[in-house]
């Protein structure tokens, strides 16, 4: 397979998308959905989010160290949308109807409409050039009850949903193709 050398850029990034809740200083949730996450153990799972630029809920996190990550599905998906393209520096997020509880173990916003969410306390904090990084340990996952028969060392995105960022675009999970070891069975002939 010949391959072509490319600049590093935005051009292909595939990323799980979350709506990220915080409280501002008068109690009232903020929103706002960030796509630059991965997860992390150090002797307990962690969550690491960079957060870029000037936003309101990297106000607050720096402020209040937590936040909670709702996971975005088809089902929510043109919810986050919206959070995804509004300030909350400029108003309050509630031009559309969405409902929200405050997290078992931290005191963070948790969207009702996602079916999955992280409460989560900083802390590291690295300070980049324009953006923030925060490693946060992960104190509650709340999931949907229908869910809480489902096989967790083996979960299936298919019934999960979860919705995938590309620059500019939404996608979803497609089929499942296999489960671990399986290359002996697919691709054990593969020199």
């Amino acid at each position: 397979m010949e391959k072509i050398n490319m600049k590093p850029d935005w051009v292909f990034s595939p990323q799980p998308m979350y709506i990220i809740g915080t409280k501002n200083e008068n109690d009232i949730p903020d929103f706002c959905v960030i796509t630059w996450l991965g997860f992390s153990f150090d002797k307990t799972p962690h969550l690491m989010m960079t957060i870029g630029g000037s936003k309101l809920t990297k106000t607050n996190i720096l402020r209040d160290k937590k936040f909670s990550a709702n996971m975005i599905t088809e089902d929510n998906l043109w919810l986050a949308d919206y959070f995804g393209n509004t300030r909350g520096e400029d108003k309050v997020k509630n031009q559309v109807s969405y409902t929200y509880k405050w997290g078992k173990y931290v005191d963070v916003p948790i969207i009702e409409e996602c079916p999955w969410a992280y409460e989560c306390e900083v802390k590291k904090v690295i300070e980049l050039d324009n953006a923030h990084l925060f490693l946060a340990e992960i104190k509650n996952i709340q999931i949907d009850k229908k869910y809480e028969s489902m096989d967790m060392e083996k979960i299936d995105l298919t019934e999960l949903k979860p919705a995938i960022y590309a620059p500019y675009n939404y996608f979803s999970i497609g089929k499942k193709l296999g489960e671990m070891g399986d290359w002996v069975k697919y691709g054990g002939n593969i020199k």
